[in-house]
């Protein structure tokens, strides 16, 4: 360190001379240039030399002896006076004992004074202020207050307007305050306050004023003072920490003075009196505000007034809830309750705070994060402690036989406050506890999906290595309790979940002794929801599970699996599978019959694939030895018959026959036996054994149940026997089907063709002709049911009735006498043009032909046989030729007639119909009417020649 330069430590002791000398005799506002540490003053590069007081003052003498000016030796002469100041100061510092050290400087100021008012009248120079106010100052330091006063007077009074005018006043009123006239203390401090802020002095005196008020009682007079301070001082936006050190002590003994001063009136609530309504104080609510309450709870309870401290605080929160010092207040409040020992007051307190501040609070959310930060620590402290308190006293309640409160309202309670635990401090290390402790308590009360929520966030969000295992365990057996009381729109979500905790358990916590059995669980009821692919997955995962689990899980795991490959029509991999859940089972065990029955089935459906895929031969092969696993399984019986079908498709007569008794044999009260017999039929027809099949058909037809298959079986045994040549049976079983079913009408039509053809064959022609009236009978009663086929068999029946009365017809000759053989002609004719008249009646073309044609062939028959029938004997030659004139008479009509029906029928062919009978009516037409029918056709012959 260096030694400090000459000026520079005269003018460091002038300055704390200075402010020693002015600090207030009252209360202490802040503190002085002595409350500094000592500076140190760094080493200079180009250090000043030091010059002592000594060498200074003969400086300025020597130059005094030489200058003439008197303005300059004025000034040489104050200079002297102010080294002697400093040296008197110095000796003042310096010295251990009382003396007379400021003489020398009184002297000098003192003749400068009057050197200078002689030379420039009563008032002097203007430089006399600062003269007057060393003076006076030199007097002050040497113990002469009197006549420090007096100078300072006459300072005031000469220089008004000077700025050590307003220091004399405020030295002349921190005076009248240590004599304790605190009336004229607040008049001078007035008159110094009034001179504004440009004065060092101002809020010194502003200060003071208030206390001086205070002195006299006047306590919201003083508060209105200090307020004044309080407002320069604490400007808005500032912290405390941005004033220097005097102005923090400053603000710090006025918020202690006031509250002194509240507290001599109603404590806080002149506080928010003084600020919402007073007219002492402009302006209305202060930023600082909080720092009065703040200091009057302090002041209380320094005073041990606890609950005037505490009540102090809770004021302030009362009427200022949403202010970034409301919690601390609270807060506050709470510790005097504690230091106070009023513990019935400390819960409802903290109860409150947490209400107000934490983080569902309108507080919380109008504040960032930094706000948060600085309450974190708080609610913390007592969410922990006002969410153990409540869980404990549900826990009490719950075990009390006569509770004197419902423990559910409790448990839920300390729920809400965990949960505000776990929102607020959501990466605290006491977070997957307290949400643990918070399930637990919406367990307790019966609100198990918020337990399941909780539990689920400890193990599988915080993934707590002291509570994830157990909470995640809970939250399973929680959903299996919640689920039965949920509605069923709600169920299926809740199953899913439950599910998927299931599956998150055993992969987060595979060790838990119950993670095998909650997997196996999953399994089912994934299985059950009809997730298959993935019931398949977890039930794998099952049967792999190490160390191997008990055998009811792997049972259970295996027929999961089973089920599932078996709904994914894996079918072999299903069989393989129920083997699998064999072996875990015991012999006797109830469910194994169910077991080997699926196990047939998946033999059974896995011959379905191979048919699918064409091995037909596999298939049967297959279904076959389902008998061997489950001889009296539904699969078993299914499957023999199927195997006998698919025999019968592969053309396997022997073996499907063989096959089909066997079954039949086996399983005698199936149902399935019934169609045995027709499947029999089939194998003897293919086989060509058709004596078998029509005898099973007959059996069929006698014993069937089903009416329709009774008729059918008649039927074709029918076609059977007479395909097997055994044609006395087929006329029995065709005539018993055509007495006993005209419903179907065509197949009964058929039934009756079939035996008129059988019947022809066996020239039994009274029955030929008694089936053949039958189709013509039977046709005409069908009415709208007449078909095509039932017309023409029916056409041809009657075709064959006129064709025989036509025969009849034919075979009658015109004999002598002619009218008798005439008559007998003429009713054959009649009879059989009716019977030729019934043919064209069913419009069948073919015997439509036919009829017309016999018809003209009839009346050109009958024409010939006049013409050519027995002349009367005895007849001469006039009388013959009249009477060979008398028949041409009577036969050409017929033969007129005739030509007409057979031109009639030969028109057809200009509709395209030209049969064998309509080329007949041509043919005969050339004979009637060879002019016009006979012609031959002539060909016009050309040559190729030109060519």
């Amino acid at each position: 360190m260096k030694t400090l330069p000459l000026l520079v430590v005269i003018l460091l002791s002038l300055l704390v001379a200075s402010c020693g000398f002015y600090q207030p005799r009252g209360p202490s506002y802040g503190p002085s240039l002595a409350d500094l540490e000592e500076a140190e003053i760094p080493d200079d590069p180009m250090p000043v030399p030091q010059v002592p007081l000594d060498v200074i003052e003969d400086s300025y003498r020597a130059a005094l002896a030489v200058a003439n000016d008197p303005d300059t030796r004025q000034r040489i002469l104050v200079r002297l006076a102010d080294i002697e100041m400093a040296r008197s100061e110095n000796r003042q510092l310096e010295a251990t004992e009382q003396g007379d050290y400021f003489k020398d400087a009184i002297t000098m100021y003192e003749e400068l004074v009057q050197l200078n008012a002689a030379n420039a009248g009563e008032d002097g120079l203007p430089n006399n202020e600062r003269l007057l106010y060393q003076l006076s100052k030199a007097y002050a330091l040497g113990g002469d207050l009197r006549k420090s006063n007096e100078v300072l007077d006459q300072l005031v009074g000469k220089f008004p307007g000077s700025n050590f005018a307003a220091e004399a006043e405020f030295r002349r009123a921190e005076q009248a305050f240590s004599d304790g006239n605190y009336a004229l203390a607040e008049k001078l401090y007035g008159e110094v306050a009034m001179k504004g802020a440009g004065t060092p002095f101002h809020m010194n005196a502003v200060y003071m004023k208030g206390w001086a008020r205070f002195k006299l009682a006047r306590y919201e007079e003083a508060i209105y003072s200090f307020v004044e301070v309080l407002d320069t001082t604490l400007i808005k936006g500032q912290n405390l920490e941005d004033l220097s050190n005097s102005q923090r002590n400053l603000v710090a003994d006025t918020l202690r003075v006031s509250s002194i001063a509240f507290s001599y009136l109603d404590g806080a609530e002149s506080i928010t009196q003084m600020f919402a309504a007073s007219p002492l104080v402009e302006g209305g609510q202060r930023h600082y505000q909080f720092m009065l309450y703040m200091s009057l709870g302090d002041l209380y309870l320094e005073k041990k007034r606890y609950r005037d401290s505490a009540d102090t605080y809770r004021h302030y929160v009362k009427h200022f809830p949403t202010t970034d010092q409301a919690p601390s207040f609270s807060s506050k409040a709470i510790e005097v309750y504690n230091e106070g020992n009023f513990p019935s007051l400390i819960l409802p307190a903290k109860e409150e705070y947490v209400r107000t501040y934490g983080i569902n609070s309108q507080f919380w959310a109008m504040r960032d994060n930094s706000a948060h930060a600085i309450i974190r620590p708080t609610l913390k402290i007592y969410l922990d402690e006002l969410s153990s308190y409540y869980h404990a006293k549900a826990q009490a309640l719950e075990s009390a036989e006569e509770p004197t409160e419902n423990p559910v309202t409790v448990y839920l309670t300390a729920a809400e406050l965990y949960e505000q635990y776990t929102r607020t401090f959501p990466q605290d290390a006491r977070t997957p506890e307290m949400t643990f402790l918070m399930a637990e308590a919406f367990y307790s009360a019966g609100k198990l999906d918020s337990a399941v929520n909780a539990y689920e966030k400890v193990a599988y969000t915080y993934l707590d290595k002291k509570y994830g295992a157990e909470a995640g365990y809970a939250a399973i057996l929680t959903m299996q309790k919640l689920m039965p009381t949920l509605p069923e729109e709600q169920r299926l979500a809740w199953q899913t979940r439950h599910i998927n905790s299931g599956i998150s358990f055993a992969d987060y916590y595979p060790h838990h002794k119950e993670a095998p059995a909650v997997l196996t669980k999953a399994a089912q009821d994934i299985f059950q929801q009809g997730d298959i692919p993935r019931a398949v997955t977890i039930a794998t995962r099952m049967t792999e599970w190490q160390p191997v689990p008990e055998n009811s899980l792997l049972k259970t795991s295996w027929l999961i699996l089973a089920h599932s490959r078996f709904d994914l029509k894996e079918y072999d991999a299903a069989e393989i599978s129920y083997r699998k859940v064999l072996e875990y089972m015991e012999a006797n065990d109830p469910d194994r019959e169910q077991v080997v029955e699926r196990i047939a089935a998946s033999m059974y459906r896995s011959s379905e694939q191979q048919i699918a895929g064409g091995d037909k031969a596999g298939a049967i092969t297959r279904l076959l030895a389902i008998r061997d696993i489950s001889p009296g399984s539904e699969a078993a019986i299914s499957g023999q018959y199927d195997a006998a079908n698919y025999m019968m498709e592969l053309k396997q007569w022997q073996q499907a026959e063989l096959t089909l008794l066997d079954f039949r044999k086996r399983y005698p009260d199936n149902k399935l036996v019934a169609t045995i017999p027709a499947k029999l039929a089939v194998i003897y027809q293919e086989s060509e054994q058709w004596g078998k099949a029509a005898g099973v058909l007959e059996d069929m037809a006698a014993n069937s149940s089903d009416p329709n298959m009774r008729r059918q079986s008649k039927y074709l045994s029918a076609e059977l026997y007479e395909k097997s040549g055994r044609t006395a049976d087929a006329i029995a079983q065709y005539r018993d089907y055509a007495n006993n079913y005209p419903e179907p009408f065509d197949i009964a039509t058929e039934a009756r063709a079939k035996l008129v053809e059988l019947y022809g064959k066996t020239g039994d022609s009274s029955k030929r002709n008694y089936w053949l009236q039958k189709l013509i009978d039977e046709d005409k009663r069908a009415g709208s049911k007449s078909t095509p086929r039932s017309r023409y068999l029916a056409a041809s029946a009657s075709i064959k009735f006129a064709n025989d009365d036509f025969s009849r017809y034919s075979a009658i000759k015109l004999t002598l006498p002619l009218k008798n053989s005439l008559k007998k002609k003429k009713s054959a004719l009649d009879k059989t043009l009716a019977s030729y008249k019934n043919v064209l009646d069913f419009g069948v073309a073919e015997f439509s032909t036919e009829a017309n044609h016999r018809i003209g062939t009839i009346y050109a028959q009958l024409s010939k046989d006049l013409m050519n029938s027995q002349r009367p004997k005895g007849l001469d030659d006039l009388a013959l030729e009249q009477y060979e004139i008398l028949l041409e008479e009577q036969a050409y009509p017929f033969e007129e007639k005739a030509i007409e029906l057979l031109e009639a029928n030969s028109a057809r062919s200009q509709s395209g119909i030209y049969d064998d009978w309509v080329k007949r009516s041509f043919e005969e037409l050339a004979k009637l009417l060879p002019a016009r029918y006979g012609k031959k056709e002539t060909r016009l012959e050309s040559s190729d020649a030109i060519y």
